[in-house]
């Protein structure tokens, strides 16, 4: 691995960050990790001892002057900045809806802050990361950038409910592609995407699991259209994450999706296509 020494900026600390910065901790590495609440010191303590330097922040992915900030401040603590892990965002209740009633009365402002906290977040942090790259290689030193955005199986195919959260991930994967050239082709770096299919966490929690830990009739829909018949764990996420921001191992990976999803909606009609071999949950 070529990541020993590294500096990487993680923004999100939420389910899916605990796999992919315990990865990157345990590759005496320098890492910041970054939430708007507390959840970056709860996630930042548990990587104590690990073998990497772990420092803290609290910024708003969505605030352009807050990333600009991290940048800044990371920069300055460790000299360099080499891995950038986009892991922010989620759902937002008000612009969820069940039926035609409920989208119509979806206010704009909802829709607003679920396309800035799920896609500008992460342009606002590539972009960030593209000046700092380019002014570092403009005083002559080696840069080698790795963009990870961390993003949704439903970018590929709209989910019900969510929509306008299934609108951002697809607009972030015509911007990889953008970004991806752009890196490349002033040579700064990478950009690559994990796509993630369904992991237990805070937000969706009482929306897929029962309070029993059964799956609810949404998660078993989800369950019984996945290859592997089960949720994914941080642990799923992280090797490819990982892979990914390895310049050592992915160096000619660049405008990619990794879907990590257990084989979700690959093929139509599951439920009705094979008997059940082994329970679904």
């Amino acid at each position: 691995m070529a990541l020993t020494g590294k500096t990487a900026i993680l923004f999100g600390a939420g389910v899916i960050a605990t796999g992919y910065a315990r990865v990157f901790a345990e590759r005496a590495m320098n890492i910041a990790v970054v939430s708007r609440g507390d959840t970056s010191e709860t996630l930042a303590a548990s990587l104590a001892g690990l073998g990497s330097d772990v420092m803290a922040l609290h910024a708003d992915a969505s605030n352009p002057e807050d990333v600009r900030r991290v940048f800044r401040d990371v920069a300055a603590r460790y000299g360099s900045i080499d891995i950038c892990v986009n892991g922010s965002g989620g759902t937002e209740k008000a612009a969820n809806f069940t039926d035609l009633d409920g989208f119509l009365k979806v206010e704009p402002g909802a829709i607003l802050k679920v396309l800035t906290g799920n896609y500008l977040s992460k342009v606002y942090a590539i972009q960030q990361f593209a000046s700092y790259l380019r002014q570092a290689k403009q005083g002559s030193r080696p840069v080698d950038g790795s963009v990870v955005n961390i993003t949704s199986m439903s970018g590929f195919v709209p989910l019900t409910r969510v929509p306008f959260y299934s609108d951002a991930f697809a607009a972030i994967e015509s911007y990889t592609k953008s970004a991806a050239f752009i890196f490349g082709h002033y040579g700064l770096g990478r950009v690559n995407n994990v796509g993630v299919g369904f992991l237990i966490g805070a937000q969706n929690r009482s929306l897929l699991l029962a309070e029993d830990g059964t799956p609810t009739a949404r998660g078993l829909e989800i369950l019984n259209a996945t290859a592997q018949h089960r949720f994914l764990s941080p642990t799923d996420v992280a090797r490819p994450v990982l892979y990914l921001a390895d310049s050592e191992v992915s160096g000619s990976v660049n405008g990619h999706t990794l879907r990590v999803d257990g084989g979700f909606g690959i093929v139509n009609l599951a439920g009705s296509g094979y008997p059940p071999e082994r329970p679904v949950y």
